[in-house]
């Protein structure tokens, strides 16, 4: 799941150009990539095929299609010495069991002989390829999806348009259609096989964007053949995903993507985002420019787009290589610099910090306090090239011959809760620092100092030292000059947007900050910026008044424009980043509006495995780390009466995902088969709770014994059970073999506990955030 951090993104490029003497790409991993969007699934075409267990068909498949029928598997057509030919029955029957779609591009005179069962089937390959023939698509699609007479009056109206996409129930009702048109009984083998493959069908067009089904689940108890729906889905529809939808697929109708599309397009040319260059300027481009493919994503209420470096060729993997380490350069220059940046924040940890040195104060001597939010609009094309050229060159200058060292390892570790973990990191620092030394002992022994790194191994795996700052300059000026992008045979020039952009706009903010609120007094307020998101908490009115007309007043040197803009000075809960801050006591919540109207099946990626239950326990335990944060659990910064509603919706909406995942496990496995282990995950759940919750009050007696105590073990566990109660007995045929346990250990609880906290929290009232989820 996505954490409460809000980043933007108007127009994001994947790299920019590079400098190829001066930045070298580390050895390549010898790991095959995994398919991208759009691309084939499963079939490779390798002999012996793997085992069905680890062959999957991937739902990022069906992204970005809508070309038609023209790129559908079944008209394709066979490359012969005499030309290219329609596809037969023996041409299927390769393709399905064989060589896959590389075999349409082969040409072999002589192919081997099908074996005589693979040879049996021809036949009935070849009346599916005559009924495909004879099948009405146009017709059958416009009577499951027809189109809407609203998205024809909506001419010229983005936001209107985005809405009429089709639902995944009506898409698989079109599927369902051609399947019983086109396949034939003897592939079906019997009506149970259908209606199993059919079951198979409708939950992976419900899947999200990240989500996957392995060969042996969609072969369990049934026979069939793979590509046919796949194919279908992206000739008819145009899949993709949204914004603030998570990983939710919307699918299209082709002729309303195309004009919602074109309606974007028009508009950001319209804004002066976009230039498009003449034939003599495209030209002119030097011969190893990086031209990127856009497209675009719907929001609420617009269109973001997107542009991405497809290929894979060498110039254009030292292009992404050039990229990161400029990005990691500047990190360096920041962790050494801190002051570059500000007051940015990157995230909850750093807001903690934040609040951590104004909450203990506010709470021992309450004051009226007055918050300012300001939201910047279009933050990263909107940054005017000379500023950031001046921004950089403030920040680059003093390390121009500085030679910086990377290194690129793994680490491996085991987690009390989530067994054995692995990451990939990168680690930028100056040659002389202990962080840059060339061996991996001292640089083992340095990170030991400087982190949390016990208990682990770590691998070298490149190391290199050849980078100096200059290299960055002329990198990040190469990049600002060369961001282009192609659009129906055009090509045009875009503002800068990389991977690189967030800590651009962050160091940019950060130099306005220095320039426009110098002479504001930092002694009694709180600023934060999380990349184009600003807070100013402050017990000075006139100081609140200030910082909003300075900010309006000099932005325009900077190329702001502000859509979002708010001074409350009222007691409330107040609103930022997917954050509610209590404007009186500074206590802070956890804003679940981001899930009213959204399936919690699609915040999360469950996969397919054959040892779901295992990644099931992973799964939850992982989020339940990642939720469990001291910005929400610390009693220091937060009242015990907050800290104790955050755990019971924190617990409650978890108990949430619990039921979503024991939905999803593949095979028609059920709690019921085996409830000792699901009981078991339970308690497991609670005891990893407690533990995160008392390292986010290391210091503090949370419980004893003798039942003392801010926050005891006993009311961690009745929180667990309230809330799993509530979840689960909207279903109470599936969990009723957990809801006696939970039940009983809630009364014991009840017995001998003080229960006026946990009463509190899990008071009817608190349930308003999730009534619409």
């Amino acid at each position: 799941e996505e954490e409460s951090s809000k980043k933007r993104c108007d127009t994001h490029h994947e790299e920019s150009k590079n400098d190829k003497a001066s930045l070298k790409m580390p050895p390549e991993t010898s790991a095959a990539s995994l398919p991208l969007e759009g691309d084939p699934s499963w079939r490779s075409g390798a002999f012996p095929p793997l085992p069905s267990s680890q062959c999957f068909i991937r739902t990022m498949g069906l992204l970005y299609g809508g070309q038609g029928m023209q790129g559908f598997c079944l008209n394709r057509k066979k490359q012969t010495a005499a030309g290219l030919r329609r596809l037969q029955g023996q041409d299927l029957v390769r393709l399905v069991f064989f060589q896959a779609l590389p075999y349409l591009d082969e040409q072999t005179r002589d192919p081997k002989k099908l074996r005589l069962r693979f040879f049996r089937m021809v036949p009935v390959f070849g009346q599916l390829l005559q009924r495909h023939r004879k099948c009405p698509y146009t017709r059958v699609l416009q009577r499951m999806c027809p189109l809407v007479e609203e998205s024809r009056a909506a001419r010229g109206q983005p936001s209107l348009l985005i809405r009429p996409h089709c639902d995944p129930h009506r898409v698989y009702l079109f599927v369902r259609a051609c399947l019983i048109t086109v396949v034939p009984e003897e592939l079906w083998v019997s009506d149970h096989n259908r209606l199993q493959f059919f079951t198979k069908v409708r939950c992976f067009l419900k899947n999200g964007k990240f989500e996957r089904v392995s060969v042996a689940e969609l072969m369990w108890k049934m026979k069939l053949l793979d590509g046919f729906v796949v194919g279908l889905v992206r000739a008819c529809f145009y899949a993709t995903d949204s914004v603030g939808q998570k990983s939710t697929i919307r699918l299209y109708r082709q002729e309303v993507w195309n004009e919602l599309q074109d309606l974007a397009f028009r508009g950001h040319v319209a804004k002066g985002q976009m230039e498009e260059l003449t034939p003599d300027q495209v030209a002119s481009l030097p011969k190893d420019t990086i031209i990127s493919q856009l497209r675009f994503i719907p929001k609420t209420d617009g269109m973001r787009p997107i542009t991405r470096v497809i290929r894979a060729d060498l110039n254009t993997r030292l292009h992404h290589w050039c990229i990161r380490d400029l990005m990691d350069l500047l990190q360096a220059c920041v962790r050494s610099m801190p002051s570059l940046l500000g007051s940015t924040v990157w995230g909850l940890t750093d807001i903690h910090k934040v609040l951590s040195s104004l909450a203990p104060a506010q709470k021992a001597k309450p004051q009226q306090l007055y918050f300012v939010k300001v939201d910047v609009s279009g933050a990263y094309e909107s940054l005017p090239h000379d500023k950031l050229k001046q921004v950089m060159s403030e920040a680059l200058s003093p390390i121009q011959e500085q030679v910086f060292a990377i290194r690129h390892y793994a680490k491996i570790w085991r987690d009390s809760q989530e067994d054995v973990k692995k990451a990939f990191a990168k680690q930028v620092d100056f040659s002389e620092g202990d962080l840059g030394s060339s061996t991996m002992e001292n640089f083992t022994m340095a990170l030991q100092q400087s982190s949390n790194v016990h208990h682990s191994v770590l691998v070298e795996q490149a190391s290199t030292s050849n980078l100096q700052g200059k290299d960055a300059v002329q990198v990040f000026m190469q990049m600002l000059s060369g961001t282009v992008v192609q659009y129906e045979n055009k090509t045009y020039r875009i503002p800068q947007g990389s991977v690189v952009s967030s800590l651009l706009c962050c160091l940019c903010y950060g130099h306005m900050e220095r320039v426009l609120f110098r002479d504001l007094t930092k002694n009694s307020r709180c600023l934060m910026g999380l990349v184009d998101d600003f807070l100013l908490i402050t017990p000075d009115l006139n100081q609140a008044h200030t910082f909003l007309r300075v900010l309006l007043a000099g932005a325009s040197e900077f190329g702001d424009a502000f859509t979002d803009v708010r001074v409350l000075p009222s007691h409330c809960l107040f609103p930022w980043c997917g954050l509610l801050l209590d404007t009186q006591s500074l206590d802070v919540y956890k804003d679940y509006s981001s899930y009213a109207g959204l399936s919690l099946r699609y915040s999360l990626t469950l996969g397919s495995t054959h040892l779901a239950g295992q990644q099931m326990r992973r799964k939850l335990m992982s989020i339940l780390r990642l939720k469990c944060h001291p910005l929400f659990l610390d009693l220091k910064t937060n009242s015990q009466e907050s800290v104790y509603k955050n755990i019971y919706k924190l617990v409650l909406l978890h108990s949430c995902r619990f039921h979503v995942c024991a939905q999803s496990l593949p095979f028609s496995q059920t709690v019921a088969n085996n409830p000792s282990y699901f009981l078991q995950m339970i308690w497991d759940m609670v005891r990893y709770a407690d533990t995160l919750i008392r390292r986010c009050n290391r210091g503090l007696v949370l419980g004893d014994k003798a039942q003392t105590g801010s926050i005891q073990y006993e009311a961690v566990k009745l929180l667990f059970c309230l809330c799993f109660l509530l979840v689960l007995s909207k279903h109470r045929p599936v969990y009723r073999d957990l809801s006696h346990p939970l039940q009983k250990r809630h009364l014991e609880r009840l017995l001998d506990l003080r229960l006026a906290r946990v009463q509190q929290a899990s008071n009817p009232g608190a349930l308003l955030d999730f009534l619409q989820m």
